[in-house]
């Protein structure tokens, strides 16, 4: 009962934290169209909702959205009185800076503009006496000068120009089940996968028992020895030395992002190229024509090396010298999605932890770093934007200010997370590429969680079901499903590891609590034989 009301208290704790003391900036439509309604171009705007008069509410839909026919007369820039009459029409007036958004927006609403559209050119723009107090209006947007040349253009050819403005709302899209459903492959594959050596072939995998490997170090003592607490301060040392890198790397992005964003490219790059090596290792072993090595004469001693491991490892590398070279193009977005799943496999088939107090300690003091630098970090920094967010979107450094959109150009982002583009159609689109994402750390420390429970289960209950490592995948499932609903219902970024460490920490505790294998899952002694070694080359266990 007392830990569930800490989670309530700490639920409401981190919803106080959400919630945003900055201004919002808002990114809208506008589609212009010829007169028999049909659709010529989408621009991208932004606006502040809290100019409007409520009896101008935008709509979310282009069908739903008022068409007005765009005034074609005698320039008009609102910074002095206007005697043309604009009743019932959208005007285009372009921001020279000479007076205020406040005195325009007045001037034309009296003239009877019903959308106000601001083409941005240099300067600042004057905003300094425009509040929800002392300002109501007609809806008005801000275009940047190059959407302002295609209007004009649009004008030029069409006899009779319309613009609607409305702003598209991103509904639940195709691309969180996919990424839902990379994740819980990679945590079920990885754990399991990590039961088998290192190198063997597609068709060992079916004929062999699996196994812990013989790096894994396990206790087998059946004695019940106490724990000492200097085992426990290493291991919150350990745990510590860990989470103090990976804020430092972070904290380093943070500051010099532009710099340190290609040496994690770089790391990427190397650590997809082992992962890819390690997936398809077992498919080249089973074709006998790769299976011929050279022998050369090094140091007085025979060596033995095989072409066809070299050849592997180069073909990984060039396919992530592709992704390199093109990284920027949208539609690489396969590939990349590809190598972070050979990534995120790797890790957690090839880094095995001893014990679970070592895990649970690792994730603890995570679940606190999540939190810290999503919730926390707004308050800290000048634009309000936390720093894990920033650095995983490649956000500038600078304040965000109120102004036109910016014409979409890649920026550099580091490339260590799940990343898929929304998948249905949507308009504001036109804006900017619209991803969904999860870093590799919500996967792999998980997964080394999950992969433990598989060694655990193999270790001290060979040949039954593998309850541990089914409860803990299952866990995860309900976590990352919380996450998105969190996600969806708050509609800011969220830490995955807040909802996934305390599912399938508690999970697996609970499962331990009821067998009665607390001491032993915590200590990793599971109280049989150790097992046998396998042997390297064949996968086999080695002859007693």
């Amino acid at each position: 009962q007392h830990t569930f009301q800490a989670m309530i208290w700490l639920l409401l704790f981190i919803i106080k934290l959400s919630e945003s003391k900055e201004q919002t900036i808002y990114h809208g439509v506008i589609a212009a169209s010829d007169t028999d309604e049909t659709e010529v171009e989408k621009f991208c705007v932004t606006f502040d909702p809290d100019w409007f008069s409520s009896q101008y509410a935008y709509a979310l839909t282009e069908e739903t959205a008022a068409r007005f026919e765009v005034y074609g007369g005698s320039s008009i820039n609102g910074c002095s009185p206007i005697t043309s009459v604009i009743e019932d029409k959208a005007i285009i007036i372009q921001d020279t800076g000479h007076c205020s958004v406040a005195d325009r927006a007045a001037r034309l609403n009296q003239a009877g503009a019903r959308l106000i559209v601001i083409a941005r050119t240099d300067g600042s723009l004057n905003v300094t006496d425009v509040n929800i107090s002392n300002f109501t209006s007609a809806p008005i947007v801000l275009i940047n000068s190059n959407s302002l040349v295609k209007i004009t253009q649009l004008e030029g050819q069409s006899e009779t120009l319309y613009l609607s403005f409305y702003l598209p709302q991103t509904k639940f899209d195709g691309n969180v089940i996919v990424i839902y459903a990379i994740c819980i492959f990679c945590i079920v594959a990885g754990s399991y996968w990590s039961l088998y050596p290192q190198h063997m072939k597609i068709s060992e995998f079916w004929t062999t028992t699996p196994k812990p490997p013989i790096r894994l170090v396990m206790h087998t003592s059946e004695e019940d020895q106490p724990e000492s607490k200097g085992s426990i301060c290493s291991n919150v040392i350990f745990g510590g030395f860990i989470v103090g890198i990976m804020a430092t790397m972070l904290l380093l992005l943070y500051f010099a992002y532009k710099y340190f964003v290609y040496v994690f490219m770089g790391l990427f790059c190397v650590i997809s190229s082992t992962g890819m090596y390690s997936l398809l290792f077992p498919c080249f072993a089973e074709i006998s024509f790769f299976h011929f090595r050279w022998e050369i004469l090094f140091r007085g001693k025979d060596r033995k090396i095989f072409p066809y491991k070299v050849a592997l490892w180069l073909l990984c590398f060039c396919v992530a010298i592709v992704w390199f070279a093109n990284r920027h193009v949208l539609s690489i977005w396969p590939l990349q999605v590809g190598m972070g799943i050979c990534v995120c496999l790797n890790i957690i088939k090839s880094v095995p932890l001893p014990n679970l107090k070592i895990i649970a300690i690792i994730m603890v003091m995570l679940f606190v770093y999540d939190i810290f630098f999503v919730f926390i970090t707004p308050y800290f920094t000048k634009d309000g934007m936390s720093i894990m967010e920033k650095v995983a979107t490649g956000a500038s450094s600078n304040k965000p200010v109120f102004d036109a959109p910016q014409d979409y150009s890649p920026s550099e982002q580091i490339p260590l997370s799940v990343k898929i583009p929304y998948l249905q159609k949507c308009d504001i689109k036109v804006c900017a590429p619209i991803y969904g994402m999860i870093g590799f750390g919500d996967i792999v420390i998980p997964g080394l969680l999950t992969a433990y429970c598989a060694y655990f289960d193999t270790l001290a209950h060979p040949g039954e079901t593998k309850w541990y490592y089914i409860i803990s995948c299952i866990a995860y499932a309900v976590g990352l499903a919380l996450t998105y609903v969190a996600l969806m219902a708050m509609e800011i970024a969220q830490p995955a590891l807040l909802y996934l460490v305390p599912c399938t920490l508690s999970a697996v505790f609970a499962t331990a609590l009821k067998r009665g294998e607390i001491r032993a899952i915590w200590t990793g002694r599971a109280g049989i034989a150790a097992p046998r070694p396998f042997d390297n080359e064949t996968g086999s266990a080695e002859e007693d």
